[in-house]
């Protein structure tokens, strides 16, 4: 069991040094102090589970594949596999998706496991609509977003540009609620499952313990390794500005506050990104650097699948062990 738990915590610690990283880069482009930015979105990420509610914590520790007691096995396959994709793609420098990742590994380990009988195809299929949608909408709220600004600050020229950080801490806010109430939910749905199947709890259940241990292991891996991502966040696309983060950050925190509503794990980082590209496609289609954005989305393409394979592999390999 200890070693499920360790490699949760691998699994949030890497979620905070990408996530927050990206998170933090969008502050450092905010105009805003990037401590103070950082402390509003822990708080947030602290009570977002606790606002929205844990129906992605559910949806991952229930939804997508169903364990009994005792199948801590599986659970620790599926998490070696997802660990193994997170690194291949990062030594190869690709972006990658956490989710997918998790997903993936889940569905892989299950299958080779215990049959495709464990797998829940209706959790799973929302699931992967779920991440397809936040990328679609996130794009549109970003394009839609920037042009509503836009339109405002044509009309009352120079008026709005102390009002970008302001604004920028309250949606800070509100993406660490999101964020906390969906992306952090992922790790603390896998400690609620494994104290489940574990024989340590009586039910699925989402405890205070759990959200503030997973917001420390969050924040630990954030600092650590948030500061290099953050150099890279929008550079290879356009110069970001406050007023281009605002949209980003408000479309970012609407789709993923949706999805945490109606129980659909998704990306902040995947979301924030397709919101980047809506931006910058109503600034100017030459912004968009066609070739970079295809490879973020084979990326991700190919996250879910590597994982599964690898998930299958790890419970091939341990039934052999």
């Amino acid at each position: 069991m200890w070693l499920a738990f360790v490699l949760i915590a691998i699994f949030q610690g890497i979620s905070g040094w990408n996530d927050g990283g990206n998170l933090l880069g969008l502050f450092e482009h905010a105009g805003t102090k990037t401590r103070f930015s950082l402390t509003l979105l822990i708080i947030g990420i602290l009570f977002g589970p606790f606002i929205l509610g844990s129906h992605v914590a559910k949806t991952v520790g229930q939804d997508i594949i169903h364990l009994h007691h005792g199948d801590i096995h599986v659970l620790n396959e599926a998490l070696i596999a997802t660990l193994t994709t997170l690194l291949l793609t990062w030594l190869i420098k690709l972006p990658t998706s956490t989710s997918l990742a998790l997903i993936g590994g889940l569905i892989g380990a299950a299958w080779a496991s215990l049959g495709i009988h464990a797998i829940h195809w209706t959790g799973f299929w929302m699931t992967i609509l779920s991440v397809l949608l936040s990328v679609v909408f996130g794009f549109i709220a970003g394009y839609l977003g920037y042009r509503i600004e836009r339109h405002f600050r044509h009309r009352t020229p120079g008026s709005l540009v102390w009002l970008w950080p302001r604004l920028s801490y309250i949606l800070t806010v509100v993406q660490g609620i999101a964020y906390g109430a969906n992306d952090a939910e992922k790790a603390i749905g896998l400690a609620a499952l494994l104290l489940l199947i574990g024989h340590e709890t009586a039910h699925f259940a989402v405890t205070p313990i759990i959200v503030f241990c997973s917001s420390v292991v969050w924040l630990a891996g954030c600092l650590i390794g948030g500061k290099r991502i953050a150099k890279t966040v929008g550079s290879a696309f356009f110069t970001l500005k406050p007023k281009h983060v605002v949209a980003i950050q408000g479309a970012s925190a609407i789709v993923v506050v949706a999805a945490a509503t109606l129980g659909g794990p998704v990306s902040t980082t995947q979301t924030s990104d397709s919101a980047l590209f809506g931006v910058g496609h109503d600034l100017h289609h030459q912004h968009i650097n066609a070739r970079k954005v295809a490879r973020i989305f084979i990326a991700w393409g190919l996250t879910l699948p590597v994982a599964l394979v690898l998930g299958v592999l790890t419970a091939l390999i341990a039934k052999v062990i």
